[in-house]
């Protein structure tokens, strides 16, 4: 590392005698280098980042006595760096979240957790959290870069700095995190680096969207993101509804930020019950504890924040969410967005119901083909998972007919598309038959219940009631598309109005579609109908099917 020139020696001991008073680190001579990087950096960028000596010390003090120090004796801190020469430009780091940099700020809250940079302490709930130097680090990071992904090469630089480590170092640093943050809580971006799916929230009160791309990547949904912004724009209660796997909280992920507002993003997926919920919304304002505050203070705090609040997946808590999101409404003028597969039944509510995507015709040709949003999906995930595929007139047949058998659903789409690469877009479609089984992933950072397409039914099959699951069944016999008076007929004993009730219940849910024309008629989805059918078949039939979990 470049050394301080000799002519500034003299300038330079009333600035040291300062230093190792104000930070201890400073009474290692090697630790000057860094102070000088600190103060460089913070020239170049305009805020601060943390401590890379090995004593890991707080430099906030450090930050306040370099923006203040002058006079003859010292000549102005510029002076005293003006012969060190560093390229800060280039630095993996220089365009991370000024907000989450600043060591002298509020804690930062992540999910449930608050991470004090200052202090290096990650506390739970008002309960200190035991975590590593490194795997702190390794967080902070993620934090900063939240809501986009953080590259591995940063990450590495920015723990390992000035060092050589193996990029299986970073794996067990993230691996910790998952242990103390949630199975789910650290996405794996394949080949690129990581992403927190909790929601991050700074001292600043602002907590952004867990998005895992930008606009640009969504693919097909370009009506559906102008329809369902308009939508939040103009109501204070959307329902985002649709079936597994349709993609909902990609959606969601999408919407542009409100202008001048806050956006905040809870994430209920592993909610069951209200105090699960209450800590979810703790979390969001901040609050270290659920028990902190009662759940009236909670939610008239956060429902006088002006912006667009984002409940994402709710399947599992729906008739518990109705009453809080009542309350949120009632106070200030926030704007709510839940992605459930069942709406709410508030008289607020506006619904927009999302459905897979278009799939073209047979014989259409390749340049009209790409645009119809499941084989534009397809086609963009192969790329990403193999460079050297390409969708020619000769794949063009098959990849057709594997968007038309997995009914344009998105998942499953992104699923087979990772196939691609070992089997072809042919072998894929050859294993259509085993596709519960084939579509799927062992990348820990994916929610179980998207691992597979079949992991992806049984999560949504763990919601039913045993006479929806039995009437859902039931169709799985029947050839599709069929009518209502088909249905009866393998029932004739059926009530006609319960009957009703429960197919409006699978449509609403996704797992049965309702059509209009050519006439009015119900369809199952091909997956579907196979995961339906192999659970019926087994011994026990939809006894052994995922029971809906109890709650209050």
């Amino acid at each position: 590392m470049t050394k301080l020139s000799s002519n500034t020696a003299s300038r330079n001991a009333h600035v040291l005698t300062v230093l190792r008073q104000e930070n201890e680190c400073m009474a290692n001579p090697h630790c000057l280098s860094y102070t000088v990087t600190w103060w460089l950096w913070w020239r170049h960028h305009r805020r601060w980042r943390r401590c890379c000596c090995p004593c890991r010390a707080d430099c906030a003090a450090l930050a306040n006595m370099l923006s203040t120090t002058s006079g003859p004796d010292v000549g102005g801190v510029d002076s005293l760096i003006g012969n060190y020469r560093i390229d800060m430009s280039e630095n993996p780091l220089a365009d991370l979240n000024p907000d989450l940099i600043m060591s002298d700020r509020p804690p930062i809250q992540i999910g449930s957790f608050e991470l004090w940079p200052a202090a290096r302490r990650l506390r739970q709930h008002g309960k200190a959290v035991a975590i590593t130097g490194r795997a702190f680090d390794v967080l902070a990071v993620l934090a900063a870069r939240h809501p986009d992904m953080a590259r591995k090469s940063e990450l590495m630089t920015a723990v390992w700095p000035g060092l050589v480590v193996e990029d299986n170092n970073l794996q067990v640093q993230i691996s910790l995190l998952r242990k103390i943050l949630g199975r789910d809580a650290i996405a794996t971006v394949p080949g690129f680096g990581y992403c927190l799916n909790l929601a991050v929230t700074t001292g600043a009160g602002t907590t952004g969207t867990p998005r895992h791309g930008t606009a640009g990547s969504l693919h097909g949904r370009a009506t559906d993101l102008a329809e369902l912004s308009e939508l939040v724009r103009e109501y204070r209660l959307v329902t985002l509804a649709g079936g597994p796997g349709v993609g909902k909280s990609t959606l969601a992920r999408h919407l542009p930020a409100p202008p001048a507002a806050e956006l905040t993003w809870i994430d209920l997926a592993d909610c069951i019950d209200p105090t699960g919920l209450l800590q979810a919304f703790a979390g969001a304002v901040e609050a270290g504890s659920a028990g902190e505050k009662d759940s009236v203070t909670l939610l008239r705090q956060l429902g006088r924040r002006p912006g667009l609040l984002v409940l994402d997946n709710a399947d599992r808590v729906a008739r518990l969410l109705a009453p809080i999101v009542e309350e949120l409404l009632a106070h200030g003028a926030v704007h709510v967005l839940v992605t459930t597969q069942v709406r709410l039944h508030l008289p607020q509510e506006h619904v927009y119901r999302l459905t897979p995507l278009a799939v073209p015709p047979h014989g259409t040709p390749l340049p009209e083909a790409r645009q119809y949003g499941a084989l534009d999906l397809l086609d963009a995930r192969a790329r990403g998972h193999d460079h050297r595929f390409a969708l020619t007139p000769a794949v063009l047949p098959d990849a057709i007919e594997l968007c038309r058998q997995l009914d344009g659903l998105p998942l499953a789409l992104e699923l087979a598309a990772a196939r691609i690469p070992a089997l072809g877009v042919a072998g894929v479609l050859q294993r259509m038959d085993e596709r519960l089984t084939v579509l799927a992933t062992s990348h820990e950072g994916v929610p179980a219940r998207q691992r597979s397409l079949q992991d992806a039914i049984a999560w949504s099959c763990a919601l039913l009631a045993p006479d929806e699951r039995a009437l859902w069944c039931e169709t799985a016999r029947l050839p599709t598309p069929f009518l209502l008076e088909d249905l009866i007929a393998v029932g004739p004993a059926r009530d006609i109005g319960r009957t009703l009730d429960l197919l409006g219940t699978l449509v609403e849910r996704g797992l049965l579609r309702f059509d209009t024309e050519p006439a009015p008629c119900y369809r199952l989805d091909a997956s579907h109908r196979l995961f339906a059918q192999a659970v019926s078949a087994a011994p026990g039939g939809t006894e052994r099917m995922p029971q809906k979990e109890k709650g209050p």
